[in-house]
């Protein structure tokens, strides 16, 4: 766009010629009409509609600035028109509350590499059996081990010493909420969707939880999961 406003400045030039042609050296209309323009002549039709919402240049303004505000106005342009594809973890559970989980995994007070690997557990790419199956890598999609399903719940909570380790988060967990270990589900590892208070207990309880997957993922025995 901005090359297209220089080269159409000075008069005889070709670009010059064709804003002229097609009436797009005036303030254009809102909404922008490029249906008369021929589609061979793709980068005008797509000229003509952007520059609805962007001016010229102004008199106090450099060329720098100008070519920033052409880029800001252009990516909020985008970003609005362009409907949001939802990841596969959220078509695979619709029901749930995904506006809170993702907001739950930014206000968690851990580190950057605790909340990936939550991320991955959220998102489901990690490679259990019952992944694999699903997709057509692995024959089965139990667990070697145990013969159970063997799901990110299974692995997380009751897999082998997991089950041992889950049970002290869990309790310690109900503790700080002040109920009985059977109401702390174990889906908060996997959709943490819940909503707390006060927000302090919110984020403490979202940090254990956070650490304890990390850990689990992670297989690293001298980390502590609590």
């Amino acid at each position: 766009m901005y090359r297209i406003q220089k080269q159409s400045q000075p008069k005889g030039t070709i670009t010059a010629d064709w804003l002229k042609y097609w009436n797009l050296n005036t303030k254009p209309g809102n909404p922008p009409h490029p249906a008369g323009i021929t589609e061979n002549l793709g980068y005008l039709r797509t000229h003509a509609t952007d520059a609805t919402y962007i001016p010229g240049q102004r008199r106090t303004e450099t060329s720098k600035v100008h070519k920033k505000r052409i880029y800001g106005t252009l990516k909020v342009l985008a970003i609005t028109l362009t409907p949001s594809t939802p990841m596969r973890a959220e078509k695979q559970c619709p029901e749930a509350e995904w506006k809170t989980i993702w907001k739950n995994l930014v206000l968690t007070p851990t580190t950057g590499e605790e909340k990936a690997n939550w991320q991955k557990v959220i998102n489901d790419i990690i490679p259990t059996n019952e992944r694999l199956h699903r997709i057509r890598i692995a024959p089965t999609d139990l667990c070697i081990e145990c013969n159970q399903k063997d799901t990110l719940i299974h692995r997380m909570t009751e897999f082998g010493e997991k089950a041992a380790n889950w049970k002290r988060i869990e309790n310690h967990t109900a503790r700080m909420l002040r109920v009985a270990s059977k109401y702390i589900p174990h889906e908060w590892l996997i959709r943490p969707q819940m909503n707390l208070w006060p927000a302090q207990r919110h984020k403490a309880v979202l940090w254990l939880l956070a650490r304890y997957v990390s850990y689990t993922t992670e297989r690293r025995r001298s980390q502590n999961p609590l």
